[in-house]
């Protein structure tokens, strides 16, 4: 019902929030705020505060979060009404009086609230009457027992037009019936049927637990094998979830949600202990649905089938989300073995099996990367250009700015990081000789050129770029190598500062006199840059001549086209290089 703005702002400013909720929640203050154990998760540590003059709850546990209203709709699952007319009568307001078409739109809703109802009552008495034995069958087969049936709910159908009789029986209206996809008129034989029959019924419940819709699956062969309650004024599947009323206590507790497929898969988790899933209505994920679940969570999970199917749905919401992240706001992703679903994982496998699937789930961005790099090739240049600018059209899509530059710079590193890997790999294969890997050389120049990585990481990155792989004698300056490499794997645009600052352990800087003595040469970028190539084209031409010569000694033995070949080649590679000198 709508209410002048005046009326709603007065009730809220004269309830004193924390009375309301300290008759549920022992509270205590700490300066303006009241702070105590959230009532919408279990938790052990006080999460959750009350501001009095804010006039808001906040859970900084689950993210719970509202006003009065809220708070009664919320914890004590009454109806938005009764909610206001609770706390006006309990600060001594009047509720204004609903106008005549006010008062025909409350009637109607609850009108068609019961009818949903009686249709879910009949559907569950027809499960466990003698005509429900082929579909209590099939739910048993699927491991479903009589009590997870029982609480969700689930009935049947049966065939003919049982539920028209039992309306019609009961008193109810049949238009009222019609309007909400439970009955069908024929304007040509102006008679009426079930709209569901020989069907398993899942009722979909909204947030209040009222029955809104139902999706019927067809127990013998046929299309649509699921058949859900076409749209209504109480029922728009885009803007549902099912079983979120189930779930959303779970969710909110573990600040996860998985998001699967079907009605069977939700029912087969929940009976396994995944009592936090969901789905969405025989429709693509939307962004209604994945708002409604970031009231709840943060990063809900989508799990769906493990065909090609369920990938391509998968990728699709990725898409769909990707407009609307926002800080702290995104998706993970399971993509389960072919065939699996699901419920398949927890029957053919085991709960635990599901669960380290759940463990490792992707984050947004490295699946959002994985799918971009997909049946790609990037072996030209041209076509990781072709990679590069389908990145930057997507990263562009997102239009929260912290979180598009955030994904500016992770997909900037991955470019980096898989560009470097190329040119390793182009670089192993410089020759078709073993011994191609630039060898080791003088400890002592190892160290300095550490030292220069350390301080210039942005010009030493050319010695990772480079097929140089160096042996330390010392074997904490080869793991310091190996951990200021992956830094810069990890952040190529890492400053020498920050690196330093990085490794440094207790203010204990490895390689101190190397390290100072290059910071107090003050050289300038372009200088060092020239100095590490020159020192690389020497390791390089030190290389070349050690393999020459053991190449000539196998050839001494053993007279092969390929190794003369090889000995060409290398001497070619040297001379190049020595002409450069």
């Amino acid at each position: 019902m709508p209410f002048p703005p005046r009326f709603l702002e007065e009730l809220r400013e004269r309830v004193t929030l924390s009375q309301l909720i300290g008759r549920k929640v022992k509270l205590t203050r700490r300066g303006r705020e009241f702070l105590g154990l959230c009532p919408f998760h279990h938790e052990k540590t006080p999460s959750f505060t009350v501001n009095d003059d804010k006039g808001f709850y906040h859970c900084f546990g689950c993210g719970a979060h509202g006003d009065a209203i809220r708070f009664l709709t919320e914890s004590e699952k009454m109806p938005f009404m009764e909610a206001v007319e609770h706390l006006a009568q309990m600060v001594g307001l009047s509720v204004p009086q609903m106008t005549a078409e006010d008062r025909q739109k409350q009637e109607t809703l609850h009108n068609e609230w019961a009818v949903m109802e009686a249709a879910c009552s009949y559907f569950q008495a027809q499960l466990f009457s003698p005509r429900g034995e082929k579909a209590r069958n099939y739910l048993q087969n699927r491991g479903i027992t009589k009590e997870v049936a029982q609480a969700f709910r689930l009935g049947y159908a049966p065939a003919g037009s049982g539920l028209l009789a039992y309306l019609t029986d009961k008193g109810f209206s049949l238009s009222v019936a019609a309007a909400l996809g439970l009955v069908v008129e024929s304007s040509e034989k102006r008679a009426r049927h079930d709209y569901f029959y020989d069907r398993v019924m899942f009722p979909i419940l909204n947030r209040r637990q009222k029955v809104i819709a139902f999706g019927g699956r067809l127990l013998e062969k046929g299309e649509p094998k699921y058949l859900n309650s076409p749209e209504t004024s109480l029922f728009h599947k885009g803007e549902q979830l099912y079983a979120l009323s189930n779930a959303v206590d779970t969710i909110r507790k573990k600040n996860e949600a998985v998001l699967v497929e079907g009605y069977m898969d939700v029912i087969a988790l929940h009976s396994a202990g995944f009592t936090n899933a969901v789905a969405p209505l025989g429709t693509a994920f939307t962004e209604q649905q994945l708002k409604l679940l970031w009231q709840a969570c943060d990063e809900p999970i989508i799990c769906f089938d493990g065909d090609l199917a369920g990938r391509k749905a998968a990728v699709r919401a990725l898409y769909r989300a990707l407009d609307i992240l926002t800080p702290g706001k995104s998706l993970r992703f399971v993509f389960l073995p072919d065939p699996f679903d699901p419920d398949d994982m927890i029957r053919k496998k085991s709960p635990q099996a599901f669960q380290e699937a759940l463990n490792g789930a992707q984050t947004f961005a490295d699946t959002l990367w994985n799918t971009l790099l997909e049946n790609r090739s990037i072996d030209t240049p041209e076509r990781f250009a072709k990679l590069e600018k389908d990145v930057t059209d997507t990263i562009n899509r997102i239009k929260d700015e912290r979180v598009r530059l955030s994904y500016v710079r992770n997909m900037k590193n991955r470019l980096w990081r898989l560009a470097h890997q190329k040119k390793r790999e182009n670089a192993s294969v410089m020759f078709r000789v073993p011994g191609s890997i630039l060898r080791p050389t003088e400890d002592r120049e190892l160290r300095l050129m550490l030292a220069y990585l350390i301080c210039y990481p942005q010009q030493g990155q050319k010695i990772l770029e480079s097929a140089f792989s160096p042996r330390f004698q010392t074997p904490i300056l080869q793991e310091l190598f190996e951990k200021v490499s992956q830094r810069l794997v990890e952040k190529p645009d890492i400053t020498g500062e920050a690196l330093k600052t990085y490794i440094t352990d207790e203010a204990k800087m490895p390689l101190p006199l190397e390290v100072e003595m290059i910071e107090k040469s003050g050289k300038d970028p372009m200088t060092v840059q020239k100095e590490i190539n020159k020192w690389l084209d020497s390791i390089r031409l030190k290389t070349l001549y050690d393999t020459k010569k053991e190449k000539l000694k196998l050839f001494a033995k053993n007279q092969t086209p390929e190794l003369w070949q090889d000995i060409k080649q290398i001497t070619e590679e040297i001379e190049k290089l020595e002409a450069l000198e």
